[in-house]
């Protein structure tokens, strides 16, 4: 019996295998096969979970004791057990998976003079009915990696608003990315993710399309 593998599967259970299972793939396939698939800060597609983001960056991964509805036991290096929302324990591993994405080379600074720009996955819930009635350049548009009124992302910015001045933040610049490539993959890679940190009384299903 002849079984054929993709060469991108392959790679996938190989970034997602423990050390002994690596070392079996590699004994069997021979190591040239997954040298695509070892996280790196090298090339931001080597990074496909949480975990590889945790191995380029040579730090610990959270380590999760339980799940109970909204909210994720977490266990801290003393072996003690702290409670904490679900979706703040997402928001800590999309930072990490983000400084991850960067690379080795991107130091991202505050602009002063707001000409440098940066993007940011933008979601929106439809319904498989109202998705099926899109023309097909609306359901393309839904592919778009920047924010719904252009880039806005940033350290912070000023501006006014009727009578009075205020400071605000937009978007969240620890998940924004240097290109508009990078932050397609981020929002569609890492989805589930996403969808645990910005749900609000729905449920993640196993694959959020």
């Amino acid at each position: 019996m002849k079984v054929e593998i993709e060469e991108s599967k392959l790679q996938t259970a190989y970034a997602n295998a423990c050390d002994g299972v690596k070392d079996f793939m590699e004994s069997l396939f021979g190591k040239k096969v997954f040298e695509a698939a070892k996280p790196t800060l090298d090339d931001y597609k080597t990074i496909r979970t949480y975990e590889d983001a945790c191995v380029a960056l040579k730090q610990d991964a959270i380590r999760v004791d339980s799940v109970n509805r909204d909210t994720t036991t977490v266990l801290t290096n003393g072996g003690d057990r702290v409670n904490m929302p679900s979706h703040i324990v997402a928001l800590m591993k999309l930072e990490t998976i983000s400084r991850a994405l960067w690379g080795r080379d991107f130091q991202p600074k505050p602009d002063g003079e707001g000409s440098k720009v940066y993007w940011y996955p933008w979601f929106a819930l439809y319904t498989k009915k109202e998705i099926n009635d899109m023309y097909p350049e609306q359901r393309g548009a839904l592919l778009s990696a920047n924010a719904i009124y252009g880039a806005v992302a940033g350290f912070g910015y000023l501006y006014a608003s009727n009578r009075s001045s205020y400071a605000s933040a937009s978007l969240g610049f620890r998940l924004c990315q240097e290109t508009e490539e990078k932050a397609k993959y981020f929002g569609q890679q890492f989805i589930e993710l996403w969808a645990e940190y910005l749900k609000f009384n729905f449920t993640v299903g196993n694959r959020l399309k």
